[in-house]
C-alpha cells in the first residue's frame, strides 16, 4: 500500500488566501458605501437643517387632504397617520393618536361629502374619498330579502 504525503500547511494556506479575497471584497464594498453615504449626507444636510413649512389647517383638513390625494383608495387610520407623518404633522401631542384619527375620519364621512367609511377584508375600518359620490345622496340601504324591508317601504311598493 502506498502512502500519499499531504502537506498540512496547504489547506491552511488556501483557506487564508480565500478569506483574504473575501475581506478585500467586503472592504471594497464598505469603501464604496461610505462614499455613497457621504454624498447623500452632503446633499441632504441643507434640506434637513431647514425648519420646513408648518402644515396649515386643523387635523380634519389634513386628513381631508390625505384622503383626497389618492381618490378611491381605502386607508386605515394607521396609514393616514403615516401619511400625516410624511407630510410633517406631529401627532405626538395626543395620548391616543389613532383614536383621535378614527373620530376625525368618521366625522368626515358625512352624506354627500364624498368621504366614505367601509371595512377591510380583515374587518378594520377604512376611509376613502370617492369624487363620484360628492354631492349625491347616500345610497339606499341594500336588503337581501323582502322580509327585512321596513313596512313603510313595502306599503309604498305594493299597490
Amino acid at each position: 500500500m502506498a502512502y500519499v504525503y499531504v502537506n498540512p500547511y496547504k489547506s491552511t494556506y488556501l483557506a487564508a488566501k480565500q478569506e483574504l479575497e473575501q475581506r478585500k471584497n467586503e472592504q471594497s464594498f464598505a469603501t464604496q458605501r461610505i462614499v455613497q453615504l457621504e454624498e447623500i449626507i452632503s446633499k441632504l444636510e441643507p434640506l434637513a437643517n431647514e425648519d420646513g413649512i408648518a402644515p396649515t389647517g386643523g387635523l380634519s383638513e389634513l386628513c381631508r387632504q390625505v384622503l383626497m390625494s389618492s381618490p378611491g383608495v381605502g386607508m386605515t387610520a394607521a396609514s393616514v397617520m403615516q401619511s400625516l407623518a410624511y407630510r410633517g404633522a406631529d401627532m405626538s401631542g395626543y395620548s391616543n393618536p389613532l383614536a383621535v384619527l378614527h373620530i376625525t375620519l368618521t366625522r368626515l364621512c358625512k352624506p354627500e361629502s364624498g368621504f366614505v367609511k367601509g371595512k377591510s377584508p380583515e374587518g378594520k375600518p377604512m376611509y376613502a374619498y370617492d369624487p363620484h359620490r360628492r354631492g349625491l345622496p347616500p345610497p339606499p340601504p341594500a336588503w337581501d330579502d323582502m322580509d327585512g324591508m321596513p313596512d313603510g317601504i313595502l306599503r309604498k311598493t305594493k299597490k
